[in-house]
């Protein structure tokens, strides 16, 4: 059996279809092991071919194939959660060792409830300016290790002695970053101002800081905490396949997104690329970028090319309206949005999978969007600047500003077979290789070009 590493990467605003792309190249290799980067706020929903159907949060979309997973020190990990997943998947499908099939790297960042709570009361604060944040945390926590490196939490540090002192730092800094935001809760709106006060009452109670001792000492019993030697020699070591899987996509970068509205983690494959690259893995890598067939984004934030017509055609049961993240939204497939998210990767995409052409041909058209027209003109790209830093930010923000203001040159394709045109149209458009088409949502409905008399366009 060779070796052989995956990696998937959205590259749209997230809900690409990273988990069923990842269920299927576990099905399909039989692999042993996804590796997770980003955070515990992605929600990959898998379908099986014999009817089972999970979210998963942290756990690898190739769990209900048999593989383990490893939550990669690129993770953002949510103690409770993990252990909610996982009691989940064991209740509910027999897999009585899900627990022994987990590993985290000892450097993953851990989130704690005030990270969480801060998260939330700052978003409640916002009122209708919101950034569209999922509330778990993980924006706050990846910048409060950046400012106060040694205060972090990290998976090494779960079970130890020291814990309790460490979630006691956090909360009281919290309560004083949050003293404004606090003072003015009696002023927001009803629905708002309750939840914010509840949020500021967990914040300050003793039980939360219980809660979280018990939640984060046990799961430091049940799991492996493991170094880069073990993901080189145990997991990267052996024969067999490992498939990388991200969370959200490349539009929500934190530095290729348009701020604000964006990850504070990174969602490019360098991502996975460099742990690859630590454990002097030298066999082969695939690396792959997935897109619907249209445009989806969850939240606040640019999104040229959103209709609301295919809003209401496309109706998504497993992507309804987030309470924090704001109202699931439909687009046609936007070519300009997809040629920025693969320069961004630069040379570490090698090839696309296209999801859910079967809802599209549903329609009996297909629509995709070629350029913008702005106040400034005809856009047929997205300008990229590679800075990676607070001037990123800005140089980001304007240009979210700008897509603000743009509408789509929209094309429509009326065809007996809307695929296989469309695909046709994908793959000159992006001058791009298409590894895959996916055409309904479980493992046997992925369906590779060479195989299929239909796609020939994409050999």
């Amino acid at each position: 059996m060779a070796k052989k590493i995956f990696v998937v990467t959205g590259l749209g605003y997230g809900d690409e279809g990273k988990g069923k792309v990842t269920h299927w190249l576990c099905a399909k290799h039989k692999a042993h092991t996804v590796v997770r980067t980003g955070g515990p706020q992605a929600f990959h929903r898998v379908v099986t071919s014999d009817g089972q159907e999970h979210v998963h949060a942290q756990f690898g979309s190739g769990t209900l194939t048999g593989a383990a997973t490893h939550l990669s020190k690129n993770m953002v990990i949510d103690p409770y959660a993990i252990i909610a997943e996982g009691q989940s998947l064991k209740r509910e499908f027999g897999l009585r060792d899900i627990f022994e099939r987990l590993s985290i790297h000892e450097n993953a960042l851990v989130i704690t409830p005030f990270q969480a709570i801060a998260n939330r009361l700052r978003e409640l604060s916002r009122g209708d300016a919101r950034h569209g944040s999922v509330g778990v945390g993980v924006g706050e926590t990846v910048l409060d290790v950046e400012a106060f490196k040694e205060e972090a939490i990290r998976a090494k540090d779960l079970g130890r002695s020291y814990l309790l002192d460490k979630l006691k730092t956090i909360r009281k800094r919290k309560i004083l970053e949050l003293e404004e935001i606090i003072s003015r809760v009696d002023s927001l709106p009803q629905d708002t101002r309750d939840r914010a006060f509840l949020e500021v009452a967990n914040l300050t109670s003793e039980g939360t800081l219980e809660w979280a001792m018990g939640w984060f000492n046990q799961l430091a019993a049940m799991v492996k905490i493991v170094d880069t030697d073990y993901v080189a020699d145990e997991i990267l070591g052996p024969q067999g396949t490992v498939v990388f899987e991200g969370s959200q996509g490349v539009l929500l970068d934190r530095w290729y997104g348009f701020h604000p509205y964006t990850t504070k983690v990174r969602t490019t494959p360098e991502t996975a690329l460099s742990i690859i690259k630590e454990c002097n893995y030298d066999c082969e890598v695939m690396s792959l970028g997935v897109l619907r067939a249209y445009h989806t984004r969850h939240g606040a934030g640019p999104f040229v090319t959103e209709c609301p017509e295919l809003t209401k055609q496309l109706l998504d049961s497993s992507n309804s309206n987030h309470p924090w993240q704001g109202n699931f939204r439909v687009g046609s497939f936007d070519m300009v949005a997809a040629k920025y998210a693969i320069e961004v990767c630069a040379k570490d995409i090698d090839s696309l999978v296209i999801t859910c052409a079967d809802r599209v041909q549903s329609l009996g058209e297909w629509k995709f969007c070629r350029s913008y027209q702005s106040t400034v003109g005809l856009i047929e790209s997205i300008p990229i600047s590679r800075k990676v830093c607070e001037l990123q930010l800005k140089h980001q923000e304007k240009i979210g500003q700008l897509l603000s203001r743009c509408s789509p040159d929209i094309v429509t394709i009326k065809t007996s077979d809307p695929i296989c045109v469309g695909f046709q149209f994908i793959r000159d458009e992006l001058n791009f290789p298409v590894y895959a088409v996916s055409v309904g949502p479980t493992e046997n409905d992925c369906i590779e070009p060479e195989y299929r008399v239909d796609l020939r366009f994409l050999q």
